[in-house]
């Protein structure tokens, strides 16, 4: 996907994986749904319930496992680190930057809706290691004001 583009919504994306040669099925289209309108990061198990809701037919695991795995190498979705048993991911919309808070009670995740604390830091350490396309995921873990 262009990095400037100016809209990323679940058709641009849909766009995106045709122009990689996916052919958008009534599956597809349900994971791509749940991803838009999640509000956290999801498991894969909870990627195939969710877009069951979505387009009416629950979409297999390996259909979910392969579509997520595509858009992630197009980094259209990125891993998400919960220190969880499983792999967790959220849409990577290229206009903004993905943060989070993990409460290590009750497992509840926020995002950061504040620029970058060590997006200057980033690009010194590209600069000092001579990388390129340096990207990098932030999760702070603590227990929320909730939790007791």
């Amino acid at each position: 996907m262009n990095r400037s583009d100016s809209t990323f919504t679940p058709e641009s994306v849909t766009e995106a994986l045709r122009r990689e040669g996916l052919r958008i099925t009534r599956n597809r289209r349900g994971i791509l749904q749940a991803l838009f309108e999640s509000v956290r990061p999801m498991s894969l198990q909870e990627i195939q319930s969710a877009a069951s809701v979505h387009e009416g037919s629950r979409p297999d695991y390996a259909t979910v496992f392969r579509m997520i795995m595509l858009m992630e190498k197009l980094h259209l979705v990125h891993k998400v680190n919960l220190q969880r048993s499983c792999s967790y991911y959220e849409i990577s919309d290229p206009r903004k930057h993905y943060d989070h808070l993990v409460c290590r009670s009750c497992g509840n995740v926020v995002l950061i809706d504040t620029p970058c604390p060590i997006g200057d830091a980033e690009k010194k350490i590209a600069l000092q290691h001579g990388f390129r396309d340096l990207s990098h995921s932030l999760e702070f873990f603590g227990v929320c004001a909730t939790c007791p």
